[in-house]
């Protein structure tokens, strides 16, 4: 038999996640796999490490606006983050190649994937800086 509580599920908090602690943060669809985390929380930090390259001069939704996390309010532009893959957008300074710039956005990006993939997507390059 099912108690009332377990019946209403999780509480809200107005303006704030559900309750119910890690456990069921890891069971809401908006979470990492695994880690509790939101999405749209990993998507941000995600984007950080990705514009603390020195080549990068900020991040891009691409050429169609698809590179992007969805959350409460605007969509995070230039990360998104799906079950196998994360895809970040990125702006890039003119000099060195694309190639590299890449490898360096994935290094940095790398540790906050988890077991993903991480794709880069050079959606325009600008001069100077």
């Amino acid at each position: 038999m099912i108690s009332r509580t377990e019946a209403a599920g999780p509480r809200a908090v107005p303006g704030g996640e559900p309750s119910g602690g890690p456990e069921a943060a890891a069971a809401r669809p908006g979470a990492a796999p695994g880690r509790g985390e939101p999405l749209a929380d990993l998507a941000e930090r995600i984007g950080a490490a990705a514009a603390a390259c020195p080549d990068v001069l900020g991040l891009t939704a691409g050429p169609r606006g698809w590179i992007a996390t969805y959350r409460a309010g605007p969509p995070y532009a230039g990360v998104a983050v799906h079950d196998e893959v994360v895809e970040v957008g990125v702006v890039v300074r003119y000099g060195r190649p694309f190639a590299e710039i890449a490898e360096d956005v994935r290094r940095l990006v790398r540790p906050l994937a988890g077991r993903r993939t991480v794709d880069v997507v050079i959606g325009d390059v600008a001069d100077g800086g």
